[in-house]
Parts: structure tokens; sequence; C-alpha cells
């Protein structure tokens, strides 16, 4: 485990480094170098981040009605304790701190950390951006109630390790939500199979599934559409329940228990 790296007494907005000994982690591909580009920091939230989700699921879904589904699912209380792992721009870490969360954006790239912090400023919400990795989490164990990924699975060298380190840091009863790309459809796979010499990975829900229950994680449920998967997890059988009575928020349609084409969730009292 990588040293703790809480943020107290840091300056509102100060980039905390809690960045592992190098050579400790698996290196990024090229993804993670253009990361590291001011320019791509400044850029990626007005120009992609906004317009992926609507562009990967064909209009069916879009940001607004994803952060819908991210404070539903994981029901934040204000001074919950919520972690951002791949927090980019801070997309994700704004929204959860506007409820009153106490947030920890952790990112690789010092420019994308900045950018989380400037927009921060701007929207008026505090949280703790922290340098650092996945693969090996600055923090102590069961420390928070909610983390959350936002497509940095696809970009994670090692998701088994990833996952564990998620499962070690949150507390009992937490919940771990997870967005991500899956395997496209035939006309979506050549650009994929071209991402991929940049280092992106293209998982199915079978695979994530996988890597959280080596992680000690169960699922809670999960939904999918087009190429766009969200899922959100427990820590063993301290995760709670969540009611199937009907879809997120903006998800068209019928119940995912009738659109297993497009939707699909599971509860914990189906393992047994």
């Amino acid at each position: 485990m990588a040293g703790t790296s809480d943020g107290v007494g840091e300056a509102p907005g100060a980039i905390v480094d809690g960045r592992p000994p190098r050579g400790s982690v698996p290196g990024g591909g090229a993804a993670a170098w253009v990361n590291g580009w001011r320019l791509t920091a400044r850029a990626y939230e007005p120009l992609w981040r906004h317009r992926s989700v609507g562009l990967l699921t064909r209009g069916a879904f879009s940001t607004a009605r994803e952060l819908e589904t991210l404070l539903a699912w994981t029901a934040p209380v204000r001074g919950a304790e919520v972690l951002d792992v791949g927090c980019s721009a801070g997309l994700y870490a704004r929204t959860l701190a506007a409820e009153g969360a106490n947030v920890h954006a952790l990112d690789a790239s010092r420019p994308f950390l900045a950018e989380a912090a400037r927009l921060a400023a701007r929207d008026g919400v505090r949280l703790t951006p922290v340098q650092g990795d996945a693969h090996a989490l600055p923090f102590a164990d069961d420390r928070f109630d909610v983390v959350v990924v936002g497509a940095t699975l696809n970009e994670l060298a090692d998701p088994r390790r990833a996952l564990a380190e998620i499962a070690r840091v949150l507390r009992p009863a937490g919940r771990a939500w997870f967005m991500y790309a899956r395997r496209a459809g035939p006309l979506g796979r050549p650009l994929q199979a071209l991402m991929g010499w940049g280092g992106l990975r293209f998982p199915e829900p079978a695979d994530l599934d996988g890597w959280a229950r080596d992680a000690g994680l169960v699922p809670i449920r999960a939904e999918e559409r087009g190429a766009v998967v969200i899922a959100l997890y427990g820590l063993g059988r301290g995760a709670p329940d969540v009611a199937v009575t009907s879809p997120s928020p903006g998800w068209e349609g019928p119940t995912p228990r009738r659109n297993r084409r497009f939707n699909w969730e599971r509860r914990l009292d189906d393992e047994g």
C-alpha cells in the first residue's frame, strides 16, 4: 500500500502528492502520455466528456442523465467520504461534492488535477486533488463510503490489481461505481483496435464481474446501453440492496429485468 495522503492541512485545491515509488505500478500507454498535456486537460471536459456518453449510446443516454444515475445509485449523504479514481477534470468529483460529500479526486495527471481544482473553484465546491495511481491508492484501509470510477477502467493496465485497491479502501457497507465502454459491435471494433494501441482496453461486464469477485466485491446493480455500461458493487455482504422497480433516471423503456438486450440488473439476494 502506498503511504496515506488524506490532504489534511493542505490549502483548498492544493494537489496532494500520493504517487507510489517509481516502478512499483504498471506504466500507462500513449493515452497516459497524452493525458499529461495541459491542452488535453483543458479541452477534455467541454470537447469530449460532456459529449462522449451521448455519442457512445447514439443519443439514448446523456451526461446529465449519467450524473443523475450516479447520485441515485451511490446515494451520498452529507459528510460521506468519497474517492473519485481517475477523476480527469473532476466531473464526478464536483457532482458529489455539490451534494455535501467530502471528495478526494485522484488522478495520475497533474494537469488534469489542476483543471479539476480550477473547475471546482469555479463551481464553488471543495475537493482534495491527489496525484496518485489507481494500482496503489495512497489511502488507509476502510477509508471511503463511496468510490467512483468513470471510464478510467478502460485505461487501467492491471484492472484486477486496481479493483483490489478499491475494495481495500472501501468501508464494509461502501459502494463502488463504474462507468466504462465495453467491446463494440462489428462496426466499432476497428476503431477500438486502433485505440488499443494507445493502451485502452474494452472489457465485457463478465470481465469486471470476475475482477470484482476476486477483490471481494459483489454486484448490486448494472445497466448497459450500446457500448456504455454502468455498474454498482458492494463490499461483500455489507453492501446494501437496491430496488428493481424502475430503471435509472433517463433510461427509457422497460425495466432492466424485462429488457435484457440493453439493460441488466442483479441483486444480492439473487446470489442465494
